[in-house]
């Protein structure tokens, strides 16, 4: 479990003990939460716990590289746990019916990219579908 707490570290974080808590959180989990279920875990774990707190940790890991952003149905946000976002690029999709979250390798985006006159300066893809699972549940 050192892999979380030392990419917190390395990106200049203090390790807080509900930043420490979240990051376990997600690496045992393995899921992805909303900050309304991680503000509910760590009530149990701290007793008090704020929801602008639980939104500016999981944005500080978000930008860190650790957690996932994920975009949901009627804008619900998620984050998830994802090790191998800081080593190499890649992007995710979605089961719509179970929330299970897979890898999608490769992307024609590249630095200093041009896109119909704009210079692309970032980007965000995420695919949503059904998984193998669910198929053959859903027409």
């Amino acid at each position: 479990m050192r892999q979380p707490l030392e990419v917190i570290r390395n990106a200049g974080l203090k390790l807080t003990p509900r930043r420490r808590e979240i990051a376990l959180l997600f690496a045992e989990t393995l899921k992805p939460l909303s900050p309304l279920e991680v503000q509910e875990l760590l009530r149990k774990r701290f007793g008090r716990c704020g929801l602008p707190g639980v939104y500016r940790n999981l944005e500080a890991l978000a930008e860190c590289g650790l957690l996932l952003r994920l975009a949901g149905f009627g804008r619900e946000r998620k984050y998830m746990f994802c090790p191998g976002q800081e080593k190499h690029h890649h992007h995710h999709i979605i089961c719509v019916s179970c929330g299970k979250v897979g890898h999608v390798e490769g992307c024609l985006y590249h630095e200093g990219m041009m896109l119909g006159g704009y210079r692309v300066l970032s980007h965000i893809v995420q695919f949503e579908g059904l998984c193998e699972n669910c198929l053959p549940k859903k027409p």
